[in-house]
């Protein structure tokens, strides 16, 4: 079967929309752990708003009221978790996302 270029288009969009979306969640899923769970749902408020073939951008966020100041105030002491929780996720997963990805091109254009 022929692929029309629109076609092509399309699930190249698809396809790179759901592996933002995949690198998102496992950027999530990194910061976790790492993040101070001494304040109330911190950790659970973590949000991954997916990315779309219209929209090609997925992003991470965590809208509790403190969370930018858990994150930056590198004076703060923590029993569990660490301040630049997803500046840290990020670094580590870094070689990942490219394989992430892959994967999922792979899996829409085979």
């Amino acid at each position: 079967m022929v692929m029309s270029a629109a076609e092509m288009k399309r699930l190249a969009r698809e396809a790179m929309a759901e592996g933002l979306t995949l690198q998102a969640e496992r950027h999530r899923a990194v910061a976790t752990p790492k993040t101070p769970k001494e304040y109330g749902d911190l950790r659970s408020a973590h949000t991954v708003d997916p990315a779309t073939p219209d929209d090609l951008l997925a992003t991470v966020t965590n809208d509790l009221p403190y969370a930018a100041k858990q994150h930056e105030d590198l004076t703060l002491r923590h029993d569990d978790g660490q301040a630049k929780f997803f500046e840290l996720a990020s670094a580590e997963i870094e070689g990942e996302a490219q394989e992430i990805m892959a994967a999922a091109i792979r899996r829409r254009l085979g």
